[in-house]
Protein backbone atom coordinates (compact mmCIF):
# COMPACT_ATOMS: atom_id res chain seq x y z
CA UNK A 1 0.00 0.00 0.00
CA UNK A 2 0.92 3.73 -0.53
CA UNK A 3 2.52 5.25 2.36
CA UNK A 4 0.47 8.18 3.97
CA UNK A 5 2.45 11.45 3.44
CA UNK A 6 1.58 14.83 4.80
CA UNK A 7 0.31 17.44 2.21
CA UNK A 8 -0.38 21.44 2.66
CA UNK A 9 -3.16 22.64 0.88
CA UNK A 10 -2.23 26.56 0.19
CA UNK A 11 -5.03 28.18 -1.29
CA UNK A 12 -6.11 31.90 -1.63
CA UNK A 13 -7.82 34.00 0.90
CA UNK A 14 -11.35 33.19 0.97
CA UNK A 15 -10.99 29.45 0.28
CA UNK A 16 -10.22 28.24 3.80
CA UNK A 17 -12.53 25.14 4.95
CA UNK A 18 -14.58 26.56 7.44
CA UNK A 19 -15.71 29.16 4.91
CA UNK A 20 -16.15 26.26 2.27
CA UNK A 21 -18.43 24.29 4.32
CA UNK A 22 -20.73 27.30 5.23
CA UNK A 23 -21.12 27.60 1.09
CA UNK A 24 -21.15 24.17 0.83
CA UNK A 25 -24.16 23.76 3.45
CA UNK A 26 -25.84 26.66 1.66
CA UNK A 27 -25.54 24.91 -1.76
CA UNK A 28 -23.66 27.61 -3.22
CA UNK A 29 -20.73 25.46 -3.57
CA UNK A 30 -20.77 21.94 -5.55
CA UNK A 31 -17.70 20.38 -3.71
CA UNK A 32 -17.82 19.55 -0.29
CA UNK A 33 -13.82 21.25 -0.36
CA UNK A 34 -12.74 24.05 -3.38
CA UNK A 35 -11.83 21.95 -6.47
CA UNK A 36 -12.47 18.88 -4.58
CA UNK A 37 -8.97 18.31 -2.92
CA UNK A 38 -10.55 16.45 -0.03
CA UNK A 39 -10.36 13.21 -2.68
CA UNK A 40 -6.86 13.16 -1.84
CA UNK A 41 -7.23 12.03 1.78
CA UNK A 42 -6.91 8.53 -0.04
CA UNK A 43 -3.30 8.61 -0.63
CA UNK A 44 -2.08 11.64 1.86
CA UNK A 45 -3.12 13.67 4.93
CA UNK A 46 -3.75 16.57 4.15
CA UNK A 47 -3.68 19.86 6.37
CA UNK A 48 -5.24 23.23 5.11
CA UNK A 49 -4.70 27.07 4.95
CA UNK A 50 -7.11 29.40 6.98
CA UNK A 51 -7.95 32.35 6.88
CA UNK A 52 -7.19 34.61 9.81
CA UNK A 53 -10.14 37.46 10.41
CA UNK A 54 -9.13 40.69 8.93
CA UNK A 55 -9.84 44.52 10.13
CA UNK A 56 -9.87 47.12 7.80
CA UNK A 57 -6.09 48.00 8.55
CA UNK A 58 -4.37 44.32 8.32
CA UNK A 59 -6.51 43.97 4.91
CA UNK A 60 -5.16 47.16 3.48
CA UNK A 61 -1.83 45.79 4.54
CA UNK A 62 -2.41 42.63 3.24
CA UNK A 63 -3.34 43.88 -0.39
CA UNK A 64 -0.73 46.20 -0.13
CA UNK A 65 2.05 43.97 -0.05
CA UNK A 66 -0.09 41.79 -3.12
CA UNK A 67 -0.07 44.57 -5.20
CA UNK A 68 3.69 45.24 -4.85
CA UNK A 69 5.32 41.98 -4.83
CA UNK A 70 2.35 40.75 -7.24
CA UNK A 71 0.96 37.67 -4.71
CA UNK A 72 -0.56 37.13 -1.78
CA UNK A 73 2.47 36.74 0.65
CA UNK A 74 0.69 38.32 3.54
CA UNK A 75 -1.93 35.37 3.63
CA UNK A 76 0.50 32.59 2.68
CA UNK A 77 2.66 33.56 5.72
CA UNK A 78 0.16 33.34 7.94
CA UNK A 79 0.02 29.74 6.96
CA UNK A 80 3.79 29.38 6.98
CA UNK A 81 3.34 26.51 9.95
CA UNK A 82 1.37 24.77 7.30
CA UNK A 83 4.48 24.29 5.09
CA UNK A 84 6.72 23.62 7.88
CA UNK A 85 4.73 20.29 8.98
CA UNK A 86 3.99 18.79 5.68
CA UNK A 87 5.78 16.94 2.75
CA UNK A 88 4.70 18.49 0.04
CA UNK A 89 2.49 21.81 -0.87
CA UNK A 90 0.07 21.79 -3.49
CA UNK A 91 -1.04 25.79 -4.74
CA UNK A 92 -4.08 26.06 -6.86
CA UNK A 93 -2.52 29.15 -8.44
CA UNK A 94 0.57 31.70 -8.93
CA UNK A 95 -1.12 34.00 -6.42
CA UNK A 96 -0.02 31.42 -3.43
CA UNK A 97 3.09 28.85 -5.04
CA UNK A 98 5.20 32.07 -5.43
CA UNK A 99 5.04 33.31 -1.62
CA UNK A 100 5.46 29.94 -0.87
CA UNK A 101 8.53 30.11 -2.68
CA UNK A 102 9.61 33.13 -1.15
CA UNK A 103 8.88 31.43 2.63
CA UNK A 104 11.19 28.79 1.50
CA UNK A 105 13.89 31.27 0.11
CA UNK A 106 14.05 33.07 3.23
CA UNK A 107 14.24 29.81 5.25
CA UNK A 108 15.29 26.89 3.19
CA UNK A 109 16.18 24.79 6.30
CA UNK A 110 13.26 25.78 8.02
CA UNK A 111 10.84 24.93 5.33
CA UNK A 112 11.76 22.09 3.40
CA UNK A 113 8.59 21.02 1.56
CA UNK A 114 8.66 20.22 -2.16
CA UNK A 115 6.32 22.41 -3.75
CA UNK A 116 3.93 21.38 -6.22
CA UNK A 117 3.08 25.00 -8.11
CA UNK A 118 0.01 25.33 -9.78
CA UNK A 119 0.06 28.52 -12.29
CA UNK A 120 -3.20 29.28 -14.03
CA UNK A 121 -2.81 33.28 -14.97
CA UNK A 122 0.97 33.90 -14.66
CA UNK A 123 2.14 33.38 -18.26
CA UNK A 124 -0.88 35.46 -19.82
CA UNK A 125 0.07 38.21 -17.59
CA UNK A 126 3.97 37.68 -18.29
CA UNK A 127 4.25 39.56 -21.44
CA UNK A 128 3.54 43.02 -19.12
CA UNK A 129 5.63 42.81 -16.34
CA UNK A 130 8.26 44.80 -15.38
CA UNK A 131 12.02 42.97 -15.69
CA UNK A 132 12.86 43.58 -11.84
CA UNK A 133 9.48 41.36 -11.35
CA UNK A 134 10.49 38.85 -14.26
CA UNK A 135 13.81 38.33 -12.22
CA UNK A 136 12.13 37.59 -9.33
CA UNK A 137 9.98 35.39 -10.67
CA UNK A 138 12.29 33.16 -12.34
CA UNK A 139 14.02 32.84 -9.35
CA UNK A 140 10.90 31.66 -7.28
CA UNK A 141 9.94 29.70 -9.66
CA UNK A 142 12.85 28.06 -9.78
CA UNK A 143 12.20 26.65 -6.25
CA UNK A 144 9.27 24.50 -7.45
CA UNK A 145 10.06 20.47 -7.86
CA UNK A 146 7.17 20.89 -10.54
CA UNK A 147 5.13 23.58 -12.18
CA UNK A 148 1.48 22.29 -13.12
CA UNK A 149 -0.68 24.37 -15.70
CA UNK A 150 -3.75 23.64 -17.51
CA UNK A 151 -3.40 23.81 -20.96
CA UNK A 152 -0.20 22.98 -23.35
CA UNK A 153 -0.04 27.05 -24.61
CA UNK A 154 0.69 27.58 -20.79
CA UNK A 155 3.60 24.90 -20.73
CA UNK A 156 5.02 26.35 -23.89
CA UNK A 157 5.38 29.35 -22.55
CA UNK A 158 6.65 28.38 -19.30
CA UNK A 159 9.64 26.00 -20.44
CA UNK A 160 10.77 28.98 -23.26
CA UNK A 161 10.05 31.57 -20.55
CA UNK A 162 12.00 29.82 -17.45
CA UNK A 163 13.95 27.23 -18.89
CA UNK A 164 15.40 24.04 -16.72
CA UNK A 165 12.72 23.50 -14.46
CA UNK A 166 10.00 20.57 -14.65
CA UNK A 167 6.90 22.05 -16.25
CA UNK A 168 3.87 19.60 -16.78
CA UNK A 169 0.56 20.17 -18.65
CA UNK A 170 -2.10 18.37 -16.06
CA UNK A 171 -5.77 17.86 -17.56
CA UNK A 172 -8.33 19.49 -15.10
CA UNK A 173 -11.24 17.80 -13.82
CA UNK A 174 -14.83 19.30 -12.72
CA UNK A 175 -18.12 17.88 -11.09
CA UNK A 176 -19.79 16.58 -14.47
CA UNK A 177 -23.56 18.09 -14.94
CA UNK A 178 -26.68 16.97 -14.66
CA UNK A 179 -27.59 14.60 -18.16
CA UNK A 180 -30.88 15.82 -19.64
CA UNK A 181 -33.26 12.73 -19.61
CA UNK A 182 -32.77 10.86 -23.04
CA UNK A 183 -36.66 10.95 -23.57
CA UNK A 184 -36.45 14.91 -22.64
CA UNK A 185 -37.44 17.59 -25.51
CA UNK A 186 -35.64 20.20 -26.65
CA UNK A 187 -36.61 23.97 -25.10
CA UNK A 188 -38.52 25.88 -27.57
CA UNK A 189 -37.51 28.46 -28.46
CA UNK A 190 -33.65 27.41 -28.60
CA UNK A 191 -32.04 27.94 -25.22
CA UNK A 192 -28.33 28.52 -25.28
CA UNK A 193 -26.60 28.64 -21.76
CA UNK A 194 -23.25 30.61 -21.47
CA UNK A 195 -21.70 30.40 -17.85
CA UNK A 196 -18.42 31.76 -16.68
CA UNK A 197 -16.68 34.42 -14.71
CA UNK A 198 -13.33 34.34 -15.78
CA UNK A 199 -11.58 37.45 -17.26
CA UNK A 200 -10.99 36.19 -20.55
CA UNK A 201 -15.26 35.33 -21.78
CA UNK A 202 -15.31 37.87 -24.55
CA UNK A 203 -18.84 39.26 -23.59
CA UNK A 204 -18.54 42.25 -26.54
CA UNK A 205 -18.81 39.09 -28.95
CA UNK A 206 -21.54 37.11 -26.98
CA UNK A 207 -23.54 40.38 -27.05
CA UNK A 208 -22.60 40.84 -31.34
CA UNK A 209 -23.90 36.97 -31.26
CA UNK A 210 -27.17 37.47 -29.44
CA UNK A 211 -28.16 40.13 -31.68
CA UNK A 212 -27.21 37.85 -34.96
CA UNK A 213 -29.34 35.06 -33.51
CA UNK A 214 -32.64 36.75 -31.96
CA UNK A 215 -34.57 33.37 -32.99
CA UNK A 216 -32.53 31.80 -29.90
CA UNK A 217 -32.97 32.51 -25.64
CA UNK A 218 -29.47 32.80 -23.96
CA UNK A 219 -29.23 32.63 -20.67
CA UNK A 220 -25.96 33.92 -19.27
CA UNK A 221 -25.49 32.73 -15.76
CA UNK A 222 -21.97 35.14 -14.70
CA UNK A 223 -20.86 37.39 -11.74
CA UNK A 224 -18.94 39.37 -13.72
CA UNK A 225 -19.81 42.98 -12.92
CA UNK A 226 -18.81 43.34 -16.96
CA UNK A 227 -22.06 41.21 -17.84
CA UNK A 228 -24.12 44.02 -16.35
CA UNK A 229 -22.55 46.99 -17.34
CA UNK A 230 -23.72 46.10 -21.19
CA UNK A 231 -27.30 46.66 -22.69
CA UNK A 232 -28.86 43.42 -23.56
CA UNK A 233 -31.54 42.80 -26.18
CA UNK A 234 -34.78 40.91 -25.29
CA UNK A 235 -33.70 37.81 -26.20
CA UNK A 236 -30.74 37.53 -23.20
CA UNK A 237 -31.32 36.85 -19.58
CA UNK A 238 -28.66 37.48 -17.21
CA UNK A 239 -28.43 36.37 -13.50
CA UNK A 240 -26.34 34.59 -10.66
CA UNK A 241 -27.07 30.89 -9.42
CA UNK A 242 -25.61 28.73 -6.78
CA UNK A 243 -23.20 26.38 -8.55
CA UNK A 244 -25.54 23.37 -8.00
CA UNK A 245 -27.92 25.03 -9.92
CA UNK A 246 -25.84 25.80 -12.66
CA UNK A 247 -24.86 22.03 -13.19
CA UNK A 248 -28.58 21.69 -13.21
CA UNK A 249 -29.12 24.06 -15.59
CA UNK A 250 -27.05 21.76 -18.48
CA UNK A 251 -30.09 19.74 -19.15
CA UNK A 252 -32.14 22.34 -20.01
CA UNK A 253 -30.65 24.07 -22.38
CA UNK A 254 -30.17 23.14 -26.28
CA UNK A 255 -26.27 24.03 -26.47
CA UNK A 256 -23.94 25.57 -24.54
CA UNK A 257 -21.69 28.90 -25.89
CA UNK A 258 -18.38 29.59 -24.87
CA UNK A 259 -16.96 32.98 -26.09
CA UNK A 260 -13.59 33.83 -25.25
CA UNK A 261 -10.99 36.04 -25.87
CA UNK A 262 -7.29 35.22 -27.04
CA UNK A 263 -5.74 33.73 -23.70
CA UNK A 264 -3.26 31.14 -22.84
CA UNK A 265 -4.74 29.05 -20.29
CA UNK A 266 -7.73 27.15 -22.01
CA UNK A 267 -10.07 29.39 -20.31
CA UNK A 268 -13.40 28.22 -19.71
CA UNK A 269 -12.26 24.38 -19.85
CA UNK A 270 -14.52 24.03 -16.58
CA UNK A 271 -17.73 24.71 -18.76
CA UNK A 272 -16.84 23.02 -21.72
CA UNK A 273 -15.94 19.39 -19.01
CA UNK A 274 -19.82 20.19 -18.00
CA UNK A 275 -21.02 20.98 -21.18
CA UNK A 276 -19.61 17.76 -22.39
CA UNK A 277 -20.49 15.63 -19.61
CA UNK A 278 -24.48 17.15 -19.61
CA UNK A 279 -24.34 15.53 -23.34
CA UNK A 280 -25.56 19.36 -25.23
CA UNK A 281 -22.77 20.06 -27.94
CA UNK A 282 -20.69 23.37 -27.77
CA UNK A 283 -19.73 25.95 -29.64
CA UNK A 284 -16.53 27.73 -28.65
CA UNK A 285 -13.58 29.95 -29.76
CA UNK A 286 -10.77 27.92 -30.51
CA UNK A 287 -8.02 30.11 -27.58
CA UNK A 288 -5.85 28.87 -25.00
CA UNK A 289 -5.35 24.91 -25.59
CA UNK A 290 -9.54 24.83 -25.45
CA UNK A 291 -9.28 22.35 -27.76
CA UNK A 292 -7.41 19.53 -26.38
CA UNK A 293 -10.40 19.42 -23.63
CA UNK A 294 -13.30 19.35 -26.57
CA UNK A 295 -11.56 16.47 -28.70
CA UNK A 296 -14.38 13.89 -29.46
CA UNK A 297 -17.23 15.40 -28.03
CA UNK A 298 -19.77 17.41 -30.04
CA UNK A 299 -18.31 20.81 -30.31
CA UNK A 300 -17.21 23.58 -32.85
CA UNK A 301 -14.26 25.54 -32.95
CA UNK A 302 -14.32 29.04 -34.07
CA UNK A 303 -11.63 31.62 -34.53
CA UNK A 304 -11.22 33.83 -31.86
CA UNK A 305 -13.03 37.08 -32.26
CA UNK A 306 -15.24 36.45 -34.82
CA UNK A 307 -18.83 36.81 -34.09
CA UNK A 308 -20.16 35.89 -37.36
CA UNK A 309 -18.48 32.80 -37.34
CA UNK A 310 -19.54 32.08 -34.21
CA UNK A 311 -23.05 32.48 -34.80
CA UNK A 312 -22.84 30.57 -38.17
CA UNK A 313 -21.62 27.53 -35.93
CA UNK A 314 -24.54 28.07 -33.34
CA UNK A 315 -27.27 28.35 -36.16
CA UNK A 316 -25.72 25.01 -38.06
CA UNK A 317 -25.69 23.30 -34.63
CA UNK A 318 -29.74 24.68 -33.79
CA UNK A 319 -30.77 23.37 -36.72
CA UNK A 320 -30.03 19.89 -36.33
CA UNK A 321 -32.31 19.89 -32.85
CA UNK A 322 -31.15 17.04 -30.86
CA UNK A 323 -28.52 16.38 -28.09
CA UNK A 324 -25.10 15.51 -27.97
CA UNK A 325 -24.22 11.64 -28.49
CA UNK A 326 -22.35 10.34 -25.52
CA UNK A 327 -21.05 13.31 -23.64
CA UNK A 328 -21.05 11.43 -20.45
CA UNK A 329 -19.02 8.47 -21.82
CA UNK A 330 -16.42 11.16 -23.55
CA UNK A 331 -15.99 13.24 -20.62
CA UNK A 332 -15.48 9.87 -18.36
CA UNK A 333 -13.16 8.29 -21.18
CA UNK A 334 -10.70 11.67 -21.55
CA UNK A 335 -10.51 11.53 -17.47
CA UNK A 336 -11.95 15.28 -17.16
CA UNK A 337 -13.65 14.21 -13.45
CA UNK A 338 -12.44 15.85 -10.58
CA UNK A 339 -11.19 12.53 -9.27
CA UNK A 340 -9.34 12.06 -12.64
CA UNK A 341 -7.63 15.40 -11.61
CA UNK A 342 -6.97 14.75 -7.82
CA UNK A 343 -5.16 11.48 -8.95
CA UNK A 344 -2.70 12.73 -11.22
CA UNK A 345 -1.22 15.42 -8.47
CA UNK A 346 -1.49 12.16 -6.13
CA UNK A 347 0.32 10.33 -8.80
CA UNK A 348 3.04 12.96 -9.61
CA UNK A 349 3.33 14.17 -5.74
CA UNK A 350 3.58 10.22 -4.78
CA UNK A 351 6.52 10.34 -7.30
CA UNK A 352 8.32 13.55 -6.63
CA UNK A 353 8.94 12.67 -2.74
CA UNK A 354 9.97 9.00 -3.90
CA UNK A 355 12.32 10.48 -6.22
CA UNK A 356 10.70 8.50 -8.88
CA UNK A 357 10.10 9.22 -13.00
CA UNK A 358 6.42 10.86 -13.03
CA UNK A 359 4.20 8.51 -14.76
CA UNK A 360 3.33 10.39 -18.24
CA UNK A 361 -0.02 9.20 -17.20
CA UNK A 362 -0.75 12.66 -15.15
CA UNK A 363 -0.64 14.39 -19.21
CA UNK A 364 -2.94 12.15 -20.77
CA UNK A 365 -6.35 13.17 -21.60
CA UNK A 366 -7.75 10.05 -20.41
CA UNK A 367 -8.41 8.52 -16.51
CA UNK A 368 -5.15 8.11 -14.98
CA UNK A 369 -3.85 4.77 -12.99
CA UNK A 370 -4.54 4.62 -9.31
CA UNK A 371 -1.70 5.55 -7.44
CA UNK A 372 -2.26 2.35 -4.86
CA UNK A 373 -2.27 0.15 -8.27
CA UNK A 374 0.71 1.60 -9.19
CA UNK A 375 2.31 0.79 -5.95
CA UNK A 376 0.71 -2.85 -5.75
CA UNK A 377 2.20 -3.29 -9.04
CA UNK A 378 5.75 -2.55 -8.07
CA UNK A 379 5.55 -4.63 -5.28
CA UNK A 380 4.46 -7.55 -6.85
CA UNK A 381 7.35 -7.03 -9.61
CA UNK A 382 9.88 -6.85 -7.31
Amino acid sequence: MTQQRKVGVILGFGFSPETWRLRYAKGEVADETPYAYHLAEEWFALEWSTDRVEGHLSRWWRMSVKRFVGFDFVHVWRNRHVIKRVDAVWTHTEREHLAVALIKALAPRRYRAVSIAQSVWLWDLWPGISGLRARVFRSLLRRHAVELVLSRVNRDDSRRLVPGRKVLRLPFGSRFATPAPTDAALPTPPRVLVVGNDRHRDWDLLLEVTRLVPEADFDIISLASTVRERTWPSNVHVRSSPQRLVLEAYASSSIAALPLRDNHHASGCTVAIEAISAGIPLIVSDAGGIDEYVTDADAALVPVGDAQAFATALRARLARNTRAEGGLAVATSRGLAENDYITRLALLTLAVLDHEEIDGAVEAFRSPPSPTLVTENKEAAA
